[in-house]
């Protein structure tokens, strides 16, 4: 008990130390994103890093070197753009596609990274470039953007009492946002015919600092509670490269909490099944079913042999899925997700469809 004192003692010193700004970018491990973003008090290092720091603890080594993804937003809508309409000039094609990406929503990511887990300490570098809509229809732009992010943390378990353990941890992140002003789709042509990137003006947001505190309660039988604090910050100025403008980015912070269960059953039949709540406080703001239903989440992963796993899950009421394939240590990762880019259910859904392949050692 006095261990866990001292551990929540220094966790609460580290919450005032570490409250500086922060510009959200969270790359979240796969296995949690195709099962309905659940799973934060499941086993698996690689949450340790942006899901629930604790999970640090858990491996004595894991090395991932590298990791490449490829993302496509709006997978859906840019599936069904008519090429030929496009190809012969036909406006009223080229707006009524447009007009269908609608918002600040993500079309193109594709994210490079490594990450290191040695008896509990966890570093991990991570970057990502790709393309944002803003605005719609004919005057729909595109935003060029790239996120560059380090994280530093560490993950402690202690048996508290027989038959249950008990998992700590922080991790911090120090991340920087390049963005451009909105490019006309015309101005994006030119660019790539010309091969002239005279127009593409990267603009840096502040250096962002910010802390994840979690914890895991874990029980023998398989069963597992968590409780995490993510994105602990006041938020950073963005310029606009244009007007100049300042405009301030929140931080995504939440309190979140997970339940879990995970079994393996003959050697080689493994099962995992989660129950996620997120954002805590923002569910107070609202209390209503569609509310609950945005910030409640669940997922379901079965391993077939070591080799094979199918993910599938829900977020906030958004289906998600997953399926990967280990050679040795090649590890190959198809993700299909849905996500709300808006405060409600139902307002402005987007799919996803990602292809990740890395080599974990």
């Amino acid at each position: 008990m006095k261990r866990l004192i001292t551990v929540l003692l220094i966790m609460s010193l580290s919450f005032s130390l570490f409250s500086f700004s922060i510009t959200s970018y969270r790359p979240l491990d796969r296995e949690y994103r195709a099962m309905g973003s659940s799973g934060m008090s499941l086993k698996g290092v690689e949450k340790g890093f942006y899901t629930n720091p604790a999970s640090l603890s858990n491996d004595k080594f894991n090395l991932v070197l590298p990791s490449l993804e490829m993302g496509v937003g709006s997978f859906t809508e840019i599936a069904t753009i008519p090429f030929s309409s496009l190809g012969e000039g036909d406006f009223d094609a080229i707006n009524e596609v447009l007009s269908k990406l609608t918002g600040t929503i993500p079309v193109l990511d594709m994210k490079a990274s490594s990450s290191l887990a040695l008896f509990g300490f966890g570093a991990s570098i991570n970057a990502s470039l790709g393309l944002y809509t803003s605005g719609e229809g004919i005057s729909m732009g595109l935003i060029p953007f790239m996120n560059i992010a380090a994280s530093l943390g560490y993950g402690h378990s202690f048996g508290l009492k027989e038959g249950i353990r008990v998992e700590v941890g922080a991790m911090t992140h120090f991340s920087s946002f390049f963005y451009s002003s909105p490019l006309g789709i015309e101005e994006v042509v030119d660019t790539i015919v010309s091969e002239s990137p005279e127009k593409l003006r990267l603009k840096l947001t502040d250096t962002a600092f910010s802390l994840d505190l979690g914890t895991t309660l874990r029980f023998d039988n398989g069963f597992s509670l968590a409780l995490t604090m993510v994105d602990i910050g006041e938020g950073t100025d963005s310029v606009d490269i244009v007007t100049g403008e300042v405009e301030r980015l929140k931080s995504d912070f939440s309190i979140n909490f997970g339940s879990g269960w995970e079994r393996v059953f003959w050697g080689w039949l493994g099962v995992k099944a989660s129950l996620d709540f997120s954002d805590i406080v923002g569910f107070t703001k609202d209390v209503s079913f569609p509310n609950l239903l945005y910030h409640t989440n669940m997922g379901l992963k079965v391993n077939l042999t070591k080799g094979i796993g199918l993910m599938g899950g829900l977020k906030g009421g958004y289906p998600s899925m997953g399926a990967e394939l280990k050679l040795w240590f090649i590890d190959l990762f198809v993700l299909y997700t849905m996500d709300e880019y808006s405060e409600y259910v139902g307002y402005n859904p987007r799919d996803t469809l990602s292809v990740q392949l890395r080599m974990v050692f």
